[in-house]
């Protein structure tokens, strides 16, 4: 079966569209996205150092967050707010296991040296980049992995 230039050039559209919004969603990481999200990760219920807080019954995260961030991911349906008073606020995480293995699988993938174009083929490209960038960025330091405890690590 010959495959013809047209249906070749409609293959390769589709990929460079693939690849166009996984390049969007890595452009849109910034460090405070990056930052809240981690929080998440990092996030035990009997972490001292940590500013979140995580019930492993209820799965719900409770800590003070940067508020026009978590606004814009509750916008954006990531988010859930659970409970707030004063500067504490209760969320929970909407699809929270496609996020945690979609982080996991990022920081995964850092580690092997592959490229971060494998988000694609994440069911969350956004966690798998988050994840991903979370890994590149600790690994700048290696000191501070000793005795780290956050999802996918």
């Amino acid at each position: 079966m010959a495959i013809t230039q047209e249906a070749l050039a409609k293959m390769l559209d589709t990929q460079k569209v693939a690849i166009s919004k996984i390049d969007k969603v890595i452009k849109l990481i910034s460090k405070k996205v990056r930052e809240l999200f981690v929080s998440l990760m990092e996030a035990t219920n009997n972490n001292a150092t940590s500013m979140v807080k995580f019930d492993p019954e209820t799965e719900i995260y409770s800590g003070t967050f940067n508020v026009t961030l978590l606004n814009k991911f509750i916008h954006e349906g990531v988010f859930e707010v659970v409970d707030s008073h004063g500067d504490s606020t209760t969320i929970l995480i909407n699809n929270r296991d496609d996020f945690l293995s979609g982080f996991a699988s990022g920081v995964n993938e850092a580690k092997l040296g592959r490229d971060q174009y494998y988000a694609d083929y994440n069911a969350n490209p956004f966690a798998f980049s988050v994840g991903y960038e979370h890994f590149l960025y600790m690994n700048k330091k290696p000191k501070k992995l000793e005795d780290y405890a956050c999802h996918g690590f």
